[in-house]
């Protein structure tokens, strides 16, 4: 019996919830509060927690619906490509940690923002952490290949358009004419997508 790929990326999307748990608890003890308290994020919340259970029920044999967990094909090498892509994205999302430092927080904190992040991988992509995520969540669908995945797929994009397009708003506001002259030299997503 050989390594799991659905075990491994099971692992993998634990890691990155200790990530962000760590970050705020760290955060916290400096009196930074890094989850923002508004309905909507409460909503998202609930929301990741179950997709988190239904990436745990899939790759451990949980209590399940039958139909958005089955398997829409088989393939191992999709499978370890989807491994690789979710350790990639968590890989991405330490760098974004590390590169956001006090800065970071889950939603928008329109009370104590903290400062405007250009280095590190920022540098490269203003929203590094959401491309991290979308890579976690496309190889979430290629590892375990059902319908509950390929819907919280198209279920994330749009959320996380719609969070980086409310982001963008706020930080333009917020940091004025050296948030634009950052978004000019540094594309959405990678490059100058």
């Amino acid at each position: 019996m050989g390594l799991d790929p659905r075990i491994v990326a099971s692992g993998l999307l634990l890691i990155l919830l200790f990530m962000i748990f760590a970050q705020a608890f760290m955060l916290h003890r400096r009196g930074i509060n890094a989850f923002v308290q508004r309905p909507e994020y409460t909503a998202f919340g609930i929301y990741y927690m179950m997709f988190t259970y239904a990436v745990l029920a899939c790759s451990l044999d949980w209590p399940f619906p039958f139909t958005v967990g089955q398997a829409l094909w088989h393939n191992l090498a999709l499978s370890w490509a989807g491994t690789l892509l979710c350790l990639a994205g968590t890989a991405g999302y330490s760098l974004c940690i590390t590169s956001l430092k006090e800065s970071f927080r889950i939603g928008i904190d329109e009370n104590t923002p903290g400062g405007l992040i250009t280095g590190g991988i920022f540098r490269y992509s203003r929203n590094p952490l959401y491309l991290s995520l979308l890579t976690i969540y496309l190889g979430l669908l290629l590892v375990f290949a059902n319908t509950a995945m390929a819907v919280n797929l198209g279920i994330s994009v749009f959320l996380i358009l719609r969070q980086i397009f409310r982001e963008e708003k706020f930080l333009l506001q917020h940091h004025g004419e050296k948030y634009a002259t950052y978004c000019r030299t540094t594309g959405r997503f990678f490059g100058r997508f």
